[in-house]
């Protein structure tokens, strides 16, 4: 029952974030536009509920996502700004930026959910994780594409160390 009460909960969080997400980008709501949202988050709810069960994947440190979540927001604003420097120095003829680098994964950060947050930023797109050589709780290595060199907020949460 616990499980079941836990799964439902996961599916209506799931679904609110997305409706919420679907109705900023609609000029103008209407009762069908809505009802379709509700259709559509709905299903991808599901499938979100039945992707994590597949892949196992954990939350990790409340406190750590807690904290995350704050700086999520200075990221997506300093990114962008980066973002926006390298296109007019790109526009300019200069060649673009940007790098691949490894990073060490925090201990406690489950890598799903550390890796998708980390690519939401404009700044910075995961493209592997490295699985641990030993079988115990070794922290796991994240290659990521990097914009700039500049590390955000959101990056000094997720992660341990510098770059490499």
């Amino acid at each position: 029952m616990r499980t079941a009460l836990a799964a439902l909960g996961e599916v209506v969080a799931w679904w609110a974030v997305l409706v919420v997400v679907n109705v900023l980008f609609i000029s103008t709501v209407s009762p069908l536009e809505l009802v379709v949202v509700a259709g559509g988050a709905l299903i991808a709810a599901v499938a979100a509920r039945a992707v994590h069960t597949a892949s196992h994947a954990r939350l990790g440190d409340t406190r750590r996502w807690a904290a995350a979540a704050l700086a999520w927001p200075g990221a997506v604003l300093t990114d962008l700004v980066g973002l926006c420097g390298v296109t007019a120095r790109a526009l300019g003829g200069r060649s673009p930026e940007g790098s691949l680098k490894k990073m060490t994964l925090a201990s406690g950060a489950g890598a799903a959910w550390a890796c998708a947050l980390l690519s939401s930023t404009p700044g910075a797109y995961v493209v592997d994780v490295l699985e641990p050589r030993e079988t115990g709780r070794a922290p796991q290595t994240a290659v990521a594409h990097f914009l700039t060199d500049d590390r955000t907020r959101l990056e000094d949460v997720l992660t341990e160390g510098m770059r490499r």
